[in-house]
């Protein structure tokens, strides 16, 4: 492969999957035989130096991180707590060390363990890999990337094997995961779990009554076959895998509440690459659109947030993180008194829930004691749905705490009572958002520690959309979609709506209306432009595709058109990791 085959997205998808392969060496080995046996969650082991990874495994870590739930379970399940019981990630340590060459100590460590140089080129020198063929063991040369999209790379992932009928896809790999758990749980009820199941559902902690419910249910599925069979009574595709584990499940079982969503959390887990309970290589790309939103927000520059703010302006950048952290405690806050609601972060507030999520442990105990459960941070989220809980999210934030809850000029959602809202939104939206900040103190504002009435301050509070997930080829959510954009193209020509109509003063329909024909003319220019909830649907968009007639197979394809080279991306993700520890050095 060099660097004329292939274009710039193709190489980052080889980038990225090499990055995710990397990634997974590094826990088994490394990791594996540098925690000492005496470390626990209450004694956990440091990190050394030498013991950090080159970027692209720093990258997948940090979104491993950021799947909270999911890194906990793993690490019991899979890495014996040996991700668990060492430092939270090193992200001043990193922050500090990555501006310079690594050291020797880290480079040779690396590659003493690992047997492969510490930095991973752009485009991979060698076109092929060795995998183990799924169904019969047998090792098998497989290319990165191939002009019909079957390289390992690739979505369409596909290889033949000599020796069997099987061969190796995505689809393969996760089946045989899935078989070897559950032929291991055949063995030893009362030991291991299949993914998905070992964590109580609202807990977030080990729950061994549940999780043997389920051990004894979805073995009851498979129980005229052998252990050695179980791959092939599930046909090795999930579609026929789902139907055979719910047939376990004849009559309902009180302990198991969940059953629902615990299906669709087995089935997820096991749809990977990889031994990840979560599509590392999706969940990088999602992350990557997260950075860009912020970059554009100008916080990734160098000196965005002088640690010696004395100067006005400086002042406001300082106060711009604590804003964040402030506007994240009200969104925990929301979260506690709404606990069955899906909530919508906006940038400002994702930027402290990522930063909290880095220190895994005390996350977990943080917001168990603050919401009542182990807060997901769900990765992948159809468009529709993120679209009509951020409009819920707005509503509940207005509603407790009398400010409105995006300043950013995208659409809002009707609400009941605006008196204090249309007056600030008002205020915000008659200024120019391109202008020099100036701050309009004379507007009524109840909140100062949540709200920022500054020009500046408007793209802080925009969505954050970086989960978002377009679901093609299933009719009702096209209808879903269709139906909101009417809506949105109404409202944006001034048609009357319901809230109008009741006499009730909403100036946020017109003052989002004069943003939104300004953004038009400076589409370019705008920092973090809502991409996500817009009606465009390329891969270019921001928003990941997923083909809904396939959607039992769980496909993800990353949208990666607009991210561009990895090396700008490793430039990006620098500018994040420098933020993330600010933020980190400010409040935690």
């Amino acid at each position: 492969m060099n660097d004329h085959s292939i274009s710039a997205d193709e190489a980052w998808a080889v980038y990225l999957a090499n990055a995710v392969r990397r990634f997974e060496k590094w826990v088994k080995v490394v990791v594996a035989r540098n925690t000492p046996s005496g470390a626990s969650e209450e004694n956990v082991a440091p990190w050394e130096e030498r013991e950090i990874p080159p970027l692209d495994v720093i990258m997948v870590w940090h979104t491993y991180l950021l799947n909270p739930r999911i890194y906990y379970e793993d690490g019991l399940r899979l890495f014996r707590r040996s991700l668990l019981d060492r430092e939270p990630f090193p992200l001043h340590h990193i922050a500090t060390i990555m501006s310079s060459p690594p050291s020797t100590a880290r480079v040779h460590h690396f590659e003493a363990y690992i047997s492969e140089p510490f930095d991973q080129h752009l485009i991979t020198e060698s076109n092929v890999l060795k995998l183990q063929c799924p169904g019969c063991g047998r090792s098998t040369e497989v290319k990165w990337y191939k002009e019909d999209g079957t390289g390992y790379s690739q979505d369409g992932f596909s290889q033949g094997c000599s020796e069997c009928r099987i061969g190796l896809s995505r689809e393969n790999f996760g089946i045989a995961r899935l078989a070897k758990d559950l032929a291991g749980i055949k063995r030893n009820p009362n030991q291991g779990s299949v993914a998905g199941v070992l964590l109580g559902p609202r807990s977030g902690s080990p729950n061994l009554t549940f999780t043997r419910a389920w051990n004894k249910n979805v073995l009851n599925g498979l129980v005229l076959y052998k252990a050695e069979d179980y791959a092939y009574a599930m046909g090795w595709n999930f579609r026929e895998a789902a139907n055979i584990l719910k047939h376990g499940f004849n009559e309902p079982d009180e302990s198991l509440p969940d059953y629902q969503n615990g299906m669709k959390r087995i089935l997820k887990a096991y749809n990977t690459w990889t031994c990840f309970s979560v599509d590392l290589r999706a969940a990088v790309s999602r992350q990557f659109r997260f950075i860009s939103k912020i970059a554009g927000l100008g916080w990734l520059e160098p000196g965005a947030f002088p640690a010696d703010s004395k100067s006005d302006e400086g002042r406001e950048e300082s106060r711009a993180l604590r804003r964040s952290v402030a506007q994240y405690h009200a969104f925990l806050d929301l979260m506690a008194v709404n606990p069955k609601k899906f909530l919508v972060p906006t940038l400002a507030i994702d930027l402290a829930w990522h930063t909290h999520q880095l220190f895994h442990a005390e996350y977990r105990k943080s917001t168990i004691a603050l919401v009542g459960s182990l807060v997901d941070h769900d990765d992948a989220v159809e468009q529709e749905n993120l679209a009509s809980s951020y409009r819920q999210t707005a509503q509940l934030w207005h509603s407790r705490f009398n400010i409105p809850y995006s300043i950013c000029g995208c659409p809002q959602p009707q609400i009941s009572s605006l008196a204090s809202a249309s007056a600030l939104a008002s205020r915000v939206f008659s200024k120019s958002l391109f202008s020099s900040p100036k701050p309009m103190s004379s507007t009524p504002n109840p909140r100062p520690d949540l709200l920022q009435l500054s020009e500046n301050a408007l793209e802080e509070t925009h969505p954050s959309e970086h989960p978002s997930v377009i679901v093609t080829n299933i009719p009702i959510v096209w209808k879903l979609r269709n139906q909101r954009l009417s809506s949105s193209e109404g409202k944006g020509k001034g048609k009357a709506n319901e809230t109008n109509s009741s006499n009730i003063t909403d100036m946020w329909v017109d003052e989002n209306e004069t943003l939104r024909k300004k953004r038009e003319r400076h589409r370019d220019d705008c920092p973090a432009f809502h991409v996500g909830f817009s009606n465009e649907t390329s891969v270019a968009s921001g928003s990941a595709i997923v083909n809904g007639a396939t959607l039992g197979a769980a496909d993800c394809i990353a949208g990666m058109g607009a991210m561009g080279a990895c090396r700008a991306g490793n430039s990006k993700l620098r500018g994040m990791i420098e933020i993330l520890s600010t933020v980190q050095e400010k409040h935690w």
